[in-house]
């Protein structure tokens, strides 16, 4: 299959998967895995990091034109996300298994360095998501705990959606 049109499939599933399935999930009333981001983590490494930032837009926007919150937050922490995607990478993932790297899709590396990789992104990505929808300090260690309940959350979420389609397994 063109590796277009694969990645136009993952970007519609993902949304939809994130709109119908994952916003109704709820744990503790205002914990919710947020999985499209999903997207971001497997772009081909080697795309252009501007044209990265540009889909990672589109992307959030999607999300918020879907979402009842704040119009521009997903799509703001989804660019900040693509913007420190390359040096994630090389920091998450060791050296030896990153020179030869095509896509993080074709789980050439190790499931502990995906999972960094993972959970470092989506933390960052619900840092500013959250920070930015209560846009205050008022209730900063409720936020900061919800932070990293959901991005453990999303991270497991976003694991197992890896390991279910995203080609043979390799841990």
């Amino acid at each position: 299959m063109n590796n277009i049109v694969k990645y136009i499939i993952w970007f519609v599933c993902l949304i939809l998967l994130q709109e119908f399935l994952f916003n109704n999930i709820q744990f503790v009333s205002f914990l919710s895995p947020y999985v499209y981001i999903f997207f971001i983590l497997i772009l081909p490494l080697n795309m252009h990091p501007s044209y990265i930032m540009l889909v990672a837009f589109v992307l959030g926007l999607s999300v918020d034109v879907f979402s009842a919150g704040i119009i521009g937050a997903h799509a703001a922490a989804c660019t900040l996300i693509a913007y420190c995607r390359n040096f994630v990478i090389r920091i998450s993932i060791p050296k030896g298994e990153y020179e030869n790297l095509s896509a993080v899709t074709a789980l050439q590396i190790k499931l502990r360095s995906f999972t960094l990789y993972a959970f470092i992104l989506v933390f960052l990505h619900h840092s500013a998501l959250f920070l930015l929808e209560i846009f205050s300090f008022q209730n900063l260690i409720v936020t900061l705990i919800r932070i990293i309940v959901s991005s453990i959350l999303s991270t497991i979420f976003i694991i197992l959606i890896k390991l279910l389609f995203a080609g043979k397994r390799e841990t």
